[in-house]
């Protein structure tokens, strides 16, 4: 019995494979696929290999393969893997460092296609948990009367989508749909679209050319031989990056909604995730990060910056308007607690305060350390992740200097940045003027700040504060007087409203937009009592009112921000007509509708709790058309 329960165990030993374990730099495989749709069963089916070294220093015997179809078969040899856990399967062996695996897999999804679908992922994919790069080579096979968009780029030679260096391989099918290709060097771009996007996916594609051959010059290169732009929801509301090499731009059949200057800027944005995101990985599971995006949001400013471009993509906006509402701002923080945020944190954090993060270290480091910086990590870190830590190491070595001071404000708090001009004088001695600017720290965060001098006779000088100076006192000498002194305008400076303000805004924001009038009328009276100064709320407040019909109340609000609020101008004039329609003063309506028109910038405002979208076409209508209420 004993040598019969020995052999036993080392049979079992035998057997055993190494526990699934995630290398820090995983092997990039080599994915060859081969993929069919077919309309008749809706489904997605196909066979791939995928081939890779064991470049990491132990044992792997266990793989997670991600796959979000119904079928999947892989095969070592022949042999089926035995799948363990969710994901995991046994390897036939444990794959020594420095040996290769061929892996064969049979994998099929349900995959309606109604007038178009996107696959983020077209086939299994081996999964570490966080991003990692493989090299493609793909033939995929639709019926007639389909068109395709895939990460990567055609070899019409053998119909194969070859992309290397690819986080993920995207593909779009639709139905009746059209494309147009372009270059921009050795990058081959496509677009496509339903007949009637023809003229917007011809200004995006017109505009791609344009971006990736600027940003080839301004970073040195592009990381893609291909970019396939597909149309998504039909609100232009912006866009994502579907995988790499592929961008979704919504609303293409609603160009004339928006201007001109907004589909350029969504464009370079949405490239500037091929960069950050797609060739350097963010930390994590996700494509991106507060990270990814800040860094992305910095190259499409480069290239609004060079083209003109003024009236959009700021973005540190709604991150001055987070603080202005009392919002915990804090950038470094976990899932769990992100998950638990009601207001809308990726705007104000992961978009507004990356953007202006990054603006103000831009002002710390100076321009072309900046630069410096950003070349090395787009360099250093291609393929790999950046974690915002390892971001900060990266800072440090190009500034000479430690900068948790820094980076502790702004990513591990919420911490507000405001400085102000606090006096100016400046008089006459000899041949010259001696002038001293003196400015003070409002707001709760410590940051040096860059002033400008400007004088009389067209001279500027530049002087930066003291972070730890409450008041500092610069001074300059001059030839003539001084005529205005500004700080650096591309800091992001808010102080967060007081105590019983940001109550108030609470209170505002928890409320339903509906049923609560008489709540809404208290709300009015506390905010006028306070001056309040936060037009998001202000906004809220009128539609509450107007909810429950306190109409005149709810006019003399939507004035308000009309007055207050320069880019809520539009939709506080069109609630105004509105108001004013149901009141019977038809020849004031009118007149709002008009100045509603002058002041439209693009873009629709969705109340979906009386399913209205207001939309430069809805405020043209309503001047034919009185308002009624439904």
């Amino acid at each position: 019995m004993r040598i019969s329960v020995t052999s036993t165990l080392l049979a079992s030993l035998a057997v055993a494979r190494t526990p699934y374990w995630a290398p820090v730099d995983p092997p990039r495989p080599q994915y060859s696929v081969s993929v069919s749709y077919n309309p008749a069963t809706s489904r997605l089916e196909g066979t791939e290999t995928i081939r890779f070294r064991n470049t990491s220093s132990r044992p792997i015997g266990q793989i997670a393969l991600q796959w979000f179809g119904d079928v999947l078969r892989p095969r070592v040899n022949g042999v089926l893997l035995q799948q363990t856990t969710d994901k995991v399967f046994d390897l036939t062996r444990d794959l020594p460092p420095g040996e290769s695996l061929e892996l064969n897999i049979e994998f099929g999804a349900a995959w309606k296609v109604n007038d178009s679908a996107v696959a983020s992922f077209l086939s299994p994919r081996i999964w570490w948990g966080f991003g990692s790069v493989a090299d493609y080579d793909v033939k995929i096979n639709v019926p007639p009367g389909y068109a395709i968009a895939a990460t990567g780029r055609l070899d019409p030679k053998t119909n194969t989508w070859r992309a290397g260096a690819a986080r993920a391989f995207g593909l779009f099918v639709g139905k009746d749909y059209e494309t147009a290709d372009a270059d921009a060097g050795d990058t081959r771009i496509r677009a496509v679209f339903p007949p009637a996007a023809r003229p917007c996916a011809e200004l995006l594609l017109k505009t791609a050319v344009d971006v990736i051959n600027f940003y080839r010059r301004e970073f040195g290169f592009y990381p893609h031989t291909s970019l396939s732009i597909i149309p998504g929801m039909d609100n232009p509301a912006g866009g994502y990056p579907v995988s790499t090499a592929m961008v979704v731009i919504h609303g293409q059949k609603r160009l004339a909604e928006r201007p001109e200057a907004f589909w350029r800027w969504i464009t370079a944005h949405e490239i500037g995730h091929q960069y950050w995101g797609e060739h350097v990985l963010a930390e994590g599971s996700s494509s991106l990060s507060w990270l990814m995006i800040g860094l992305g949001i910095h190259a499409d400013r480069e290239f609004r910056r060079a083209r003109g471009i003024t009236t959009v993509g700021a973005l540190e906006a709604n991150y001055v308007n987070g603080v202005k509402q009392g919002f915990d701002t804090t950038m470094d923080i976990t899932d769990e607690q992100e998950n638990a945020i009601k207001w809308d944190f990726n705007n104000v954090v992961i978009h507004g305060k990356s953007a202006a993060m990054l603006n103000a270290l831009e002002s710390v480091l100076g321009p072309p350390a900046f630069k410096q910086l950003y070349l090395r990590c787009l360099k250093d870190y291609a393929g790999r992740r950046l974690p915002w830590r390892d971001f900060q190491r990266a800072a440090e070595t190009v500034a000479g200097e430690d900068l948790e001071w820094f980076f502790d404000q702004w990513v591990r708090s919420s911490q507000n940045l405001s400085y102000q001009i606090a006096g100016q004088e400046c008089s006459p001695a000899q041949s010259s003027f001696n002038c001293v600017v003196r400015v003070e720290r409002k707001g709760s965060m410590r940051m040096p700040v860059t002033v400008s001098a400007r004088f009389e006779d067209g001279s500027e000088q530049r002087a930066v504060t003291s972070r730890f100076a409450d008041v500092d006192a610069l001074r300059f000498v001059s030839n003539s007087p001084l005529k205005e002194v500004i700080l650096d305008p591309a800091l992001a400076m808010a102080i967060p409203p007081a105590a019983p303000e940001r109550e108030l805004v609470s209170k505002v924001r928890d409320l339903p937009y509906t049923g609560n009038g008489d709540a809404a009328l208290i709300l009015l009276r506390q905010a006028r009592e306070l001056k309040l100064d936060d037009p998001p709320t202000w906004r809220k407040i009128g539609l509450l009112l107007y909810d429950s019909r306190y109409y005149r109340e709810a006019l003399d609000v939507f004035a308000q921000v009309e007055r207050s609020d320069a880019n809520s101008r539009f939709p506080a004039l069109v609630w105004q007509g509105h108001i004013l329609d149901l009141l019977g003063r038809r020849p004031e309506a009118i007149d709002r509708y008009e100045a509603a028109l002058k002041a439209y910038g693009g873009g629709s405002w969705q109340h979906s709790q009386y399913n209205l979208t207001i939309n430069k076409e809805w405020v043209q209508e309503r001047l034919k058309t009185p308002f009624e209420r439904r």
